[in-house]
C-alpha cells in the first residue's frame, strides 16, 4: 500500500547532489513561507547552502537553530559552526563561518543568500472540499483551521480527525506539506479532517497552546451537524510539539483546568483516539537535560514553574479510561528523548488503558514518522480505521487490542 504522499503526490522536495536516487524525501513547514527539506540529505555546507537550506535539514524542532544532537552530518563539521562552543549553531554563527571561509566552495567574506519561497502548493483531491482559515474563536489571527471533508452530503455521518502541526509551540503552520496534505488524503478516505493552527510562544506561552487545540475540538463538535461529524467518533494525530497537544487533547479532562475562555463551553474537547510521534510527555523530568522550552512554552512565574511543568506534561493527566494510543518514537531521537515515549507507554499501561500500541525504531530520529514513512503513514491508517470506522468499514474490524512493536 503506498502510503499518502505518494498517492497524491503533495510533498515538493528537492534532491541535493550526492543524494541516493529513490531516497524519500520529506517536507516540514518550518513556518509560514518557508519550505523544509528532509533532514541530513547533505551535510557539508557547500557553495550556495544557506542557513535556511541547513534548517531544512537538521532543525528537527523547528527552534530557528541547529543543536549538536540534530545535526546529521560530520561532528568536525558541526564544531567548525559552533563559534562559541554553546552546543547550538545560530544564523549569526553559520553566516560568520561562511563569512570567513571556512567551507570550500565559497570565496572569504560572501554571504549566503536568504531563499524566501512561499509555501508548496499542495492539490485538492477530485471528490473532496477543502475551507481554508476557518475561525475557531475570536481573539488571536492564530486560532484558525482547515477543513477537509469528502465533497457531497453523504448518508452517513463521518469520523473526524484533528491534526495539530509541531514546531517547537514558537513556529509552524497548518497550510504547508504534510500539514495540508494529511487533511486532504484523510478526506479522500471519508474522514473530516481539521488542520489547526494555534497561538504560539511568541504569542502566549502555556496553557494557551493548549487551550486552543481544545476550543478547535469543541468548535468542531459544535458544527458537526453540518459537517456530518460523527462526535463519537473524533481522533488526533500531531508530531513534536503537536503530539504533546494531541496527547493532551486525548489525556487532559475537563477537571484539568485547561478549557480556556474559548466558545463552544458545552461541547467536550475529549477525542476518541490519539496517534502521536516523538512525543514530549513529562517536562517534569525530561531525562537527557533539561527541556529547552523552559522559557518559552513555560514562561511565567518561577514560584508556580513546578507546576507549570506538571500541568502540561501529557503523563501527569494519565488515566483508565484513556483513548486508544499509538504512539511512534525513534531510539536516536535528540531532541526529544525516547524515554518521553517509553514513560508514556508504561503509565497508561500501569494505569489500566486497554489500547496502546507502541511502535519503536531503531536508530531513527526525532524525523521518526517520516523517515519511515513506508510503515508509520500505513500504521496510523489502519489505528484509525479500526478506532473510528465502524467494524463492517473496516476488512477484519475489531473492538482493538494492546499491543507493543519494536
Amino acid at each position: 500500500m503506498m502510503h499518502m504522499a505518494r498517492n497524491l503526490g503533495l510533498l515538493v522536495v528537492l534532491v541535493t547532489a550526492g543524494a541516493a536516487a529513490g531516497r524519500a524525501q520529506e517536507q516540514v513547514e518550518r513556518e509560514p513561507g518557508r519550505d523544509r527539506q528532509q533532514r541530513g540529505s547533505q551535510a557539508v555546507p557547500r557553495g550556495g547552502f544557506t542557513f535556511e537550506a541547513m534548517l531544512g535539514r537538521h532543525d528537527a524542532d523547528n527552534d530557528g537553530k541547529v543543536a549538536a544532537g540534530e545535526f546529521q552530518g560530520p561532528p568536525a563539521i558541526f564544531k567548525r559552526l559552533d563559534q562559541n562552543g554553546d552546543g547550538t549553531v545560530t544564523e549569526a554563527e553559520f553566516d560568520a563561518a561562511i563569512s570567513r571561509g571556512a567551507f570550500r566552495g565559497r570565496q572569504p567574506g560572501a554571504r549566503p543568500q536568504r531563499q524566501q519561497a512561499g509555501p508548496p502548493a499542495v492539490a485538492v483531491p477530485e471528490g473532496v472540499e477543502l475551507l481554508t482559515d476557518v475561525a475557531y474563536r475570536e481573539g488571536s489571527e492564530k486560532c484558525r483551521l482547515d477543513l477537509a471533508m469528502p465533497r457531497g452530503p453523504g448518508d452517513d455521518l463521518r469520523p473526524a480527525l484533528v491534526i495539530v502541526h509541531g514546531g517547537g509551540w514558537r513556529s509552524g503552520d497548518k497550510g504547508g506539506g504534510q500539514w495540508r496534505a494529511l487533511p486532504l488524503e484523510y478526506a479522500g478516505k471519508g474522514y473530516v479532517a481539521i488542520s489547526v493552527n494555534y497561538r504560539l510562544t511568541g504569542e502566549a506561552p502555556f496553557p494557551a497552546c493548549v487551550e486552543d487545540v481544545k476550543c478547535a475540538v469543541r468548535w468542531l463538535r459544535a458544527h458537526a451537524a453540518e459537517y456530518r461529524v460523527d462526535p463519537e467518533r473524533i481522533g488526533a494525530y500531531g508530531n513534536s510539539a503537536g503530539a504533546h497537544l494531541v496527547a493532551m487533547l486525548g489525556l487532559a479532562g475537563r477537571d484539568a483546568g485547561l478549557e480556556g475562555d474559548g466558545p463552544y463551553q458545552d461541547q467536550s474537547s475529549a477525542v476518541q483516539a490519539v496517534c502521536c510521534s516523538a512525543t514530549p510527555t513529562d517536562f517534569s523530568d525530561w531525562g537527557g537535560g533539561a527541556f529547552r522550552g523552559e522559557g518559552t512554552l513555560l514562561a511565567g512565574p518561577q514560584e508556580s514553574f513546578a507546576e507549570r511543568k506538571k500541568k502540561a506534561s501529557p503523563i501527569t493527566h494519565v488515566r483508565p479510561d484513556a483513548p486508544p494510543f499509538l504512539v511512534i518514537h525513534g531510539t536516536a531521537d535528540g531532541t526529544v528523548p525516547l524515554s518521553q515515549g517509553e514513560k508514556l507507554v508504561e503509565a497508561l499501561k500501569e494505569a489500566g488503558a486497554k489500547d496502546v500500541t507502541f511502535l519503536k525504531f531503531d536508530g531513527a530520529g526525532h524525523g521518526v514518522f517520516q523517515q519511515h514513512a513506508d510503515q508509520t503513514y500505513p500504521a496510523m491508517e489502519a489505528f484509525f480505521a479500526r478506532t473510528l470506522k465502524p467494524s463492517s468499514a473496516v476488512p477484519g474490524g475489531s473492538s482493538g487490542e494492546s499491543g507493543a512493536a519494536d
